[in-house]
């Protein structure tokens, strides 16, 4: 039981800390931005996945610095977004953005998917 709470607690603290890493950044602005650089065309329009083109990156998007590597040397087919492209300011905004998406309903709390 110890155990499974100290788990508890690591990763608690460990989410605390990478939010505390992410920039202030303005998810309106960051909305723009994301739809401007046309991450949505991958992403999706909230960030929900492409299908076979880009991942899920919200609700819940990576901790800060792991979703800036990405972005600036991403792993696999994604094309860099160096700061010549996207300026630090705007990779916050579209960060802010990210974080704001809220988490959908479960399908069994929406009465269209019920019927």
């Amino acid at each position: 039981m110890h155990k499974a709470l100290m788990a508890v607690t690591l990763a608690a603290w460990a989410l605390a800390v990478n939010a505390q890493d992410a920039p202030a950044g303005s998810a309106e602005r960051g909305v723009k931005i994301f739809m401007h650089q046309m991450c949505f065309n991958c992403h999706g329009t909230v960030g929900q996945g492409g299908g076979v083109a880009g991942p899920k990156i919200a609700p819940q998007p990576f901790p800060w610095p792991a979703f800036e590597q990405q972005v600036r040397k991403p792993r696999q087919a994604m094309p860099p977004y160096t700061a010549k492209v996207v300026n630090d300011k705007d990779l916050a905004d579209i960060y802010a953005f990210l974080q704001s998406v809220a988490t959908p309903p479960p399908a069994k709390d929406i009465p269209l998917l019920n019927n």
